[in-house]
């Protein structure tokens, strides 16, 4: 093989490359073909020209380095090592990139600085690189093999002919020129950026356009960015929304601090289940859609018990609905997670408030110890025991061949559960996180298999749910018979929601139902049980996770000084409900009158008028640059 001048490898490579990336593009369009079905003929190919540049942004950047070197250098060997390097570099972007495909599945965004701190989930990781996506992960070792051996063909080939002299000049300048433009890819104002994306103001464009490597590099933003009004201004706003008479700010130069006085109240056990992507639109009694029956026991719980149907998550990942539920803060975008550095803001802890008060605290997981890093996530926030799958014996009857790879099986976890609280001395606060409904669906027998199980789709999805729905009951069965339980309030929520109810697999099951607004991705259950406390009742206070740290003080009557970006949802003197959420690249926030979502240069989704939308919109900056600037500043809590 001989090439004409060091000019045509260097062509060829690139052009390859920008049809891999916009390959990867159509795959996810191809994949999820119902989250792009608002964008119209002409939107679609407005947003594919964006991907364009956003795919020319991403390869200029890795590639400019290597493309310099080669115009210059002629030793054959180096070329090749150089060559070579680029090649790695390209394909490392590939495989992140089709790897985003996929894990738009569970939360249907673009992955983004989460990338950043999944080594601490390496078990669950290569669980599914090499459980449920194995088929996935041998065809990019293939095709990543192929892609260096051409890679090494093309820089290993005769060049012919050195462009050199004052022809080479030009080229270089030509070049240098090119890369400037492609990267920057703005000629006004700052250079390109994640929410340049959008080609029409729908988050299907953004979705369509943007590619994962391009969001995960690209979102370690500067809090900077959330001045999206002054920040006395937006404390102000955020004060009158949150006021209420009956917890009174306290401290002038922590303006969110607000105070709870301690009231004459039993002090009853709190018993907290925090049940892995227990999305409302899929649970029954919960659903707006048809229901499947995979949650009929959980279902019966919320008819007995104080049920929430308007409440949401404040985020699309585990750790954001920990982070809220230990602290009532929902993680601004571009700062670090909770373990990972938002402690080093003043915050406010349940766990601690709860010893404070008398209580002895206890936290555990089925998911491995370090997994999400919530042992050390609970012990900031002030949980004295703590503990994993490691730590829980099988209780489970288990088929033969069916352990599952990572963590344990929720009813390992619900029935160490019931032996620790045994032990605990009361008033105890227990917090304990399920893991058997993430993928991938690993299952303790065949019995919970109603559907055609797959370790990865909606078929397992819901079989998982059959499972831990089983694994709820015999929990809540067994602790009937304790004899703390008529003194026990039993909270039961979701750390984030589950995706689409009416994906492909799904349509089976649900075909007449039409899609509901994406806000019903963020709509999670809250189901406070304790039925020799509270009558049953349906409850549509609008709530989300940061609510309910605020909602356990004032419901055991606790004397506490916190900042939370949330409030007690039993306190009706509140000013304004509001859950602030943030997904991915979007920040969004619900309130009674609607929903907007947020890219930090346009409303790309809403679903209120002119009026209610420019008041969301005003709400939304001063709640997020309200919270981001008091963190920053250190001025959130006392």
């Amino acid at each position: 093989m001989k090439l004409r001048n060091q000019l045509l490898p260097l062509i060829y490579l690139l052009l390859f490359s920008f049809i891999v990336m916009m390959a990867i593009r159509l795959s996810l369009y191809g994949f999820y073909p119902e989250d792009f079905a608002d964008l119209t003929t002409v939107e679609f190919f407005k947003s594919l020209f964006m991907g364009f540049r956003v795919d020319m942004i991403t390869l200029f950047t890795f590639s400019s380095i290597f493309v310099l070197l080669l115009l210059f250098i002629q030793k054959k060997v180096i070329r090749l090592a150089i060559g070579l390097l680029w090649g790695v570099v390209l394909n490392t972007i590939f495989i992140l990139t089709f790897s985003d495909v996929l894990y738009y599945y569970y939360i249907h965004r673009h992955m983004s600085n989460e990338i950043f701190n999944l080594g601490n989930d390496t078990d669950i990781i290569f669980g599914m690189a090499f459980g449920s996506m194995l088929h996935y992960t041998l065809v990019a070792i293939v095709l990543s093999v192929l892609f260096l051996f051409g890679v090494y063909k093309l820089f290993k080939a005769e060049v012919q002919t050195f462009i050199r002299g004052k022809k080479f000049f030009v080229v270089f300048f030509a070049v240098v020129l090119l890369f400037f433009i492609g990267i920057r890819n703005n000629f006004a104002g700052k250079s390109f950026g994640i929410s340049d994306a959008y080609a029409v103001n729908k988050v299907s464009s953004g979705n369509l356009a943007l590619n994962g490597f391009f969001t995960m590099y690209r979102s370690e933003d500067s809090p900077a960015k959330h001045n999206l009004m002054h920040l006395n201004e937006a404390v102000k706003i955020t004060r009158s929304a949150l006021a209420s008479a009956n917890t009174p700010y306290i401290y002038p130069e922590y303006p969110l601090e607000r105070h709870y006085a301690k009231k004459d109240k039993p002090q009853y056990n709190v018993v907290i289940v925090l049940l892995e992507s227990f999305g409302a639109e899929h649970l029954d009694g919960f659903t707006h859609y048809k229901e499947l029956g995979i949650t009929p026991y959980f279902k019966k719980l919320s008819e007995e018990g104080l049920k929430f149907t308007n409440f949401y998550s404040n985020g699309f990942r585990s750790i954001f609905g920990i982070t809220s539920m230990f602290s009532g803060v929902t993680i601004p975008l571009g700062f670090p997670y909770l373990g990972h550095g938002l402690e080093l803001s003043n915050l406010s802890y349940l766990g601690k408030v709860a010893k404070e008060n008398g209580y002895h605290t206890i936290a555990m997981q089925a998911a491995n110890r370090r997994s999400y890093r919530v042992d050390a996530v609970s012990h900031l926030a002030g949980f004295d025991q703590y503990y994993g799958a490691q730590d829980m014996p099988n209780v489970e009857q288990v088929d033969p061949g069916r352990a599952p790879e990572t963590g344990t099986y929720d009813y390992n976890m619900f029935a160490f559960y019931h032996k620790k609280l045994n032990e605990m001395k009361e008033p105890f606060l227990g917090f304990a996180f399920t893991d058997t409904t993430h993928s991938d669906y690993h299952l303790p027998s065949k019995k919970f298999e109603r559907y055609p199980h797959d370790l990865k789709n909606y078929n397992g999805f819901l079989n998982a749910h059959i499972y831990t729905d089983d694994a709820i009951r015999r929990f809540i069965e067994g602790v009937k018979k304790e004899p703390w339980f008529d003194k026990t309030i039993f909270i039961f929520t979701s750390d984030h929601g589950s995706g689409d109810a009416l994906n492909p697999i799904a349509r089976q099951y649900r075909p007449n139902d039409k899609p509901l607004p994406s806000i019903e991705h963020f709509r999670i259950p809250l189901i406070i049980y304790a039925p020799k406390i509270f009558k049953p009742r349906v409850i549509k206070t609008l709530g989300c996770h940061n609510d309910i740290f605020p909602t356990i003080v004032d419901m055991l009557g606790w004397k506490a000084d916190i900042t939370t970006m949330g409030s007690s949802l039993f306190d009706k003197n509140v000013s304004k409900r509001f859950a602030y959420f943030f997904a991915g690249n979007l920040i969004g926030i619900k309130t009674n009158e609607g929903y907007i979502k947020y890219n930090f240069k346009h409303v790309v989704e809403t679903s209120g008028d002119a009026n209610q939308t420019a008041d969301m919109k005003k709400l939304l900056f001063a709640v997020d640059t309200a919270e981001a600037g008091l963190l920053q500043k250190n001025k959130w809590a006392k």
